[in-house]
């Protein structure tokens, strides 16, 4: 792995995320998303950023106190409709 490949592959993942309004420095200043394991797993930036996503998330909901109850790896608030959808 390569300095550069890391910094591309984490560029495509930051545009995934700002099209779906959620800025990583934000984000990752509360809840640190481990972005060089996806990056070494292969993970596709777009399948990263979804992973990112979900992650942060359920740690928002964790810590106002409003994550589900019904499964443990679920990152959907408390009382959301439908099945629950897992972090990963």
């Amino acid at each position: 792995m390569t300095a550069d490949s890391f910094d591309t592959w984490l560029s495509h993942v930051r545009v995934a995320l700002g099209a779906i309004n959620m800025p990583m420095e934000d984000w990752q200043q509360s809840w640190s998303f481990d972005f060089a394991r996806e990056y070494h797993a292969g993970t596709d930036p777009r399948r990263a950023a979804d992973k990112a996503n979900r992650f942060w998330w359920r740690s928002q909901n964790r810590a106002l106190r409003q994550d589900c109850t019904r499964t443990p790896e679920c990152w959907l608030p408390r009382d959301h409709q439908g099945k629950c959808e897992p972090v990963s």
